[in-house]
């Protein structure tokens, strides 16, 4: 089966434009509050009279780090779903969680949530609020493939479902 990668991140979003916009902006941003301290150091006046110009120095080197994908390597957000299994970071603050097929008993699809059972008593569960509408069709898609090819009991319960006459022509055979 097809693997599925959904990118959740902005970074790869930018235009071509905007990512020259962004050189441009912090660069020049850089460049004004570098000039600005240089200049209020040889001058000899107070750390507190240019402080201000090094909050927007970083604030520049902030913009060329995002431009230039830094922050996109350190928390990237994506959904893959493969033979292995499924594989998940949804938010940039929290780890990222791994599911294998032999350990999944039974996958439930909520309107707003899936469910993976992994034993008697335990669960993890995937919050879909952080992905667009298509990727989420996509994903419960190839989702419920997955889980018929690998003999894993599935149950869609979403309005939209275009797997309910799938699945209950599945159970009846």
């Amino acid at each position: 089966m097809e693997e599925l990668v959904i990118n959740l991140d902005e970074y790869q979003k930018i235009s071509k434009s905007g990512k020259i916009f962004n050189i441009i902006l912090g660069v020049s941003l850089a460049g004004f509050c570098i000039y600005t301290i240089w200049k209020s150091i040889a001058a000899g006046e107070g750390f507190w009279e240019y402080f201000i110009f090094i909050l927007f120095l970083f604030l520049g080197l902030g913009v060329l780090l995002f431009t230039f994908g830094i922050f996109y390597r350190i928390s990237r957000r994506y959904v893959i779903l493969d033979d292995k299994g499924l594989e998940y970071k949804l938010s940039r603050y929290y780890p990222s969680k791994s599911i294998s097929w032999d350990d999944m008993k039974k996958v439930e699809i909520k309107t707003l949530r899936i469910f993976f059972h992994t034993g008697k008593h335990s669960f993890s569960r995937m919050k879909l609020g952080e992905i667009f509408y298509h990727d989420i069709k996509k994903l419960k898609q190839s989702l419920g493939e997955y889980c018929t090819a690998k003999g894993i009991e599935w149950s869609d319960t979403t309005v939209e479902s275009e797997f309910s006459g799938k699945q209950a022509a599945t159970r009846s055979t």
